[in-house]
């Protein structure tokens, strides 16, 4: 009974060393890393959204892309419907598995990656984005400013008159379409103008705009 015992706790004192040296070893080597370990972009120190981008990044809503051990958010990039509808489900957090397989039939739809079509398929049929005139979804064109307040208007689910729009020179240049989509989100301050007080609605959006326009929403529902 005394030997089976110290076998028993020989073989403990075994197994706990084997742990500990697994850990030691996992801390020198820098393989015990946390699945939620962020690395913060390398380009977006000169960016006046950089505190945005980071929250978008830390919350999964974009994502940055790496390169020789460093991450990318490349902040001045335009936003392709592609990203606006991965951006769209996950910061809505929406379940596109089921999205996977199905089809919707609309032209372009063959020509998706497999990566993006569960997104883009979410996003339509949920009526987040719509198709183009021709039944095309064409996922590299870029969004323009008045696009996305027409895509994120809808999430809103305050209003306000606060009269901002009157503040811009060029608001006159919103599509008649877009007029109340982006006098909301210019109301609400989630979509912001430019230092020299212009709009811009027909600009294509960048990534840091909406990094932007998603932390402030963001902070509304909060």
């Amino acid at each position: 009974m005394k030997t089976k015992k110290v076998s028993l706790i020989a073989g403990i004192s075994v197994c706990a060393l084997i742990v500990l040296f697994t850990i030691a070893y996992a801390v020198i080597t820098d393989t015990f890393v946390s699945a939620e370990k962020y690395v913060p972009p390398c380009d977006i120190e000169e960016s006046y959204a950089r505190d945005a981008i980071e929250w978008v990044v830390k919350n999964g809503w974009m994502s940055a892309e790496t390169l020789d051990g460093q991450a990318y958010f490349f902040p001045k990039n335009k936003v392709t419907r592609d990203e606006m509808a991965k951006a769209v489900v996950r910061y809505l957090d929406l379940d596109c598995s089921e999205y996977e397989d199905t089809a919707l039939g609309f032209a372009d739809e063959a020509q998706l990656p497999s990566g993006s079509a569960p997104y883009i398929r979410a996003a339509l049929a949920g009526g987040y984005i719509k198709l183009f005139s021709d039944y095309t979804y064409r996922r590299d064109s870029p969004v323009t400013r008045e696009e996305a307040a027409d895509i994120f208007a809808p999430l809103c689910g305050m209003s306000a008159s606060t009269g901002k729009s009157g503040n811009f020179s060029d608001f006159n240049e919103v599509g008649i379409y877009f007029e109340d989509s982006v006098r909301k989100l210019v109301d609400l301050e989630l979509l912001i103008g430019y230092p020299d007080g212009k709009l811009r609605p027909k600009n294509d959006m960048t990534r840091e705009e909406l990094a932007v326009l998603l932390y402030r929403l963001s902070l509304t529902e909060q």
